[in-house]
C-alpha cells in the first residue's frame, strides 16, 4: 500500500474529501430549498435558499481548489478532481461517482484506491527513515 509524502498531503486529502462530501449533501439541499420556496411562494425563505445555493458554490470552488493539489503518489492522477483521464477498468463507483468513492473511503477506511491506477494509498505519511537505511 502506498503512503503520502507528508502531513500536508494527508490534510489536503482529508479536507478535499470532506468538502466533496459536504457538496454532495448541499446540492440536493439547495435544489430542495429552492423548489420549496418557489412552490409555496414563501418570500421569507428565499434568502435562506439563496444562502444555501451560495454556500454550495463556495464549497464547490474550495473543493476544486484543494482537490487540484491532491495527487496519487503512484500515477500522479487527481483522484478527487473531475478529469477527462481514462479510469482503470476495475475502478469502483459510489452513487455513480469515482470521486465520491475516494472521499468515502478516505473517511471510513483510512485509505483510497486511485480511480486511475487502482492502487491503494493509506492516509499516512511514508516512513523515509526505513527507505534510507535500505529497509523496506
Amino acid at each position: 500500500m502506498h503512503r503520502l509524502s507528508n502531513e500536508g498531503s494527508v490534510l489536503r486529502f482529508r479536507v478535499a474529501a470532506a468538502l466533496l462530501l459536504v457538496k454532495w449533501l448541499l446540492v440536493p439541499a439547495s435544489l430542495a430549498s429552492l423548489l420549496y420556496t418557489i412552490l409555496l411562494d414563501h418570500r421569507e425563505l428565499i434568502l435562506v435558499s439563496l444562502g444555501v445555493i451560495g454556500l454550495t458554490v463556495v464549497v464547490a470552488i474550495l473543493q476544486w481548489l484543494v482537490s487540484a493539489r491532491c495527487r496519487c503518489p503512484l500515477c500522479i492522477g487527481l483522484p478527487l478532481c473531475r478529469t477527462a483521464t481514462v479510469k482503470n477498468r476495475n475502478a469502483q463507483r459510489l452513487l455513480g461517482s469515482h470521486r465520491l468513492r475516494v472521499a468515502h473511503n478516505i473517511f471510513l477506511k483510512g485509505y483510497f484506491r486511485c480511480p486511475y491506477c487502482n492502487e491503494p494509498t493509506a492516509m499516512e505519511v511514508r516512513d523515509r527513515h526505513h527507505r534510507r537505511n535500505g529497509h523496506h
